[in-house]
């Protein structure tokens, strides 16, 4: 006999119910499902019932109402403890404690962010202001972790059920931001870095010039060391590529650069990447066409895939520009500040537009951490940062997740602070290996 379906009553099915149990049941748990707001239908099938009514000896889990409400206007939810497990909307119901529907919603819609914060100083929500980072749990994928305690609650109620055992995997992600420090410069800012040279404030003039002339590498071009170094662990590799114009906050080469334009083919033949927008392409759809347009010059194709330049990722203006422009999977979901899981989730899933009140047609690739968060933002140490990656591998690891990783061509340098960190990123590719 095959396995029963199973069914989720609940009075009115609402955008935001079929939403996240989509995700609950069918991206991380694998199990069949159908809402149904006729009880009638329900029949021998194991089912849940999402309701306000006291309905004894069947499976309840009591609405918390916001995935009734409209846009955002519910306060920050109270965080309780089920033994060490951190819960929202705790309802103490004895089928089921807590609303899992409306808490693992409250962290994938990122609902929050739409709420009024203090932001940093490029504008962006701050890792630190957020609920599960004030509360100590950003470092854990807690949608998961509610989803398995259902999946257990459940397989009790009802031992017909076959959850999938989902398999880790891990992703090496790569912004080349700045892919090098002197090559493909132009005449005036070559002299500009020759003078810096000579005050002190620079590289040699002859690093420099034995780099102009191509007898020396150019420190920023690690491309060989990245490829090999990620083959010899075993890694999928992504790299994402800018196409903007230079300016204060955006150091990459022209998009007519020939150096950079075969940097580009190169790698986006060989492992595949994505488009990285520029700082000033934030909030203009025009900006963000323009070097949408330039990338698919370059390499052929449209760029499908997108991360942030400096994760300027605005909720839902970001979004709703993706989708005009035709993207369709962005990598930005993680904090610049802190490391963990911004959306509460180890895994890919779709976007939900909460002013809205629908899905997007983006599908979110969160990563967990990133090193310049490590360095710059916490002053970690070497052996610091490798504790703190291990941690989030282990978590992604027992979630049966995918641990994504942010790595910049100029931060495995090993030079001008970034001493030791190839020694971090080999180890993060050692722990990662599946």
């Amino acid at each position: 006999m095959g396995t029963k379906v199973l069914k989720i009553y609940s009075p009115v099915i609402y955008p935001r119910l079929a939403y996240v149990t989509d995700i609950i049941f069918n991206t991380v748990l694998g199990l069949d499902f159908e809402l149904t707001t006729d009880r009638r239908k329900i029949g021998g099938n194991p089912a849940i019932l999402y309701t306000d009514e006291s309905v004894k000896g069947h499976f309840v889990i009591k609405p918390a109402g916001l995935l009734s409400s409209k846009g955002v206007e519910s306060p920050v939810p109270e965080v309780h403890r089920i033994g060490e497990m951190p819960v929202l909307f705790f309802s103490g119901e004895e089928s089921f404690p807590f609303d899992l529907f409306s808490a693992a919603f409250y962290m994938l819609s990122r609902y929050e962010e739409y709420q009024s914060f203090v932001p940093d100083s490029q504008g962006r929500f701050p890792g630190k202001a957020s609920l599960a980072c004030r509360e100590g749990f950003l470092r854990l994928p807690v949608v998961e972790i509610w989803t398995r305690f259902l999946a257990t609650a459940l397989i009790r109620y009802f031992p017909v059920l076959t959850i999938r055992h989902n398999e880790y995997s891990a992703l090496l992600t790569v912004d080349i931001d700045q892919p090098f420090a002197y090559r493909s410069r132009g005449f005036l800012r070559t002299v500009g870095g020759f003078v810096k040279g000579f005050t002190g404030h620079s590289a040699t003039p002859a690093e420099r010039f034995h780099t102009m002339t191509g007898e020396e590498q150019d420190p920023y071009d690690n491309f060989k060391y990245i490829e090999e170094t990620a083959a010899r662990y075993g890694s999928d590799l992504l790299f994402f590529f800018p196409t903007g114009d230079r300016s204060e906050n955006d150091h990459n080469p022209s998009h007519r650069d020939h150096d950079y334009v075969d940097i580009i083919r190169k790698y986006d033949a060989g492992y595949g990447s994505g488009l990285h927008p520029s700082y000033r392409s934030s909030g203009r759809l025009k900006v963000l066409n323009t070097e949408a347009e330039r990338y698919r010059t370059i390499t052929g194709h449209s760029p499908d895939r997108v991360r942030q330049h400096w994760l300027l990722l605005r909720m839902p203006e970001t979004y709703r520009l993706y989708e005009e422009a035709g993207f369709k999977t962005d990598y930005s979901m993680g904090f610049a500040d802190e490391p963990g899981f911004r959306a509460g989730i180890a895994r890919p899933f779709r976007f939900y537009d909460l002013l809205h009140d629908r899905v997007t047609g983006i599908t979110v690739v969160p990563f967990q951490v990133m090193d310049g968060t490590l360095k710059k933002y916490l002053n970690l140490s070497v052996a610091e940062s490798i504790e703190t990656i291990s941690e989030l591998i282990s978590a992604t690891r027992k979630a049966g997740g995918l641990f994504v990783s942010v790595w910049h061509n100029t931060s495995l340098t090993e030079r001008d602070g970034w001493e030791g960190w190839r020694a971090v990123f080999e180890m993060m590719l050692t722990k990662q290996r599946t």
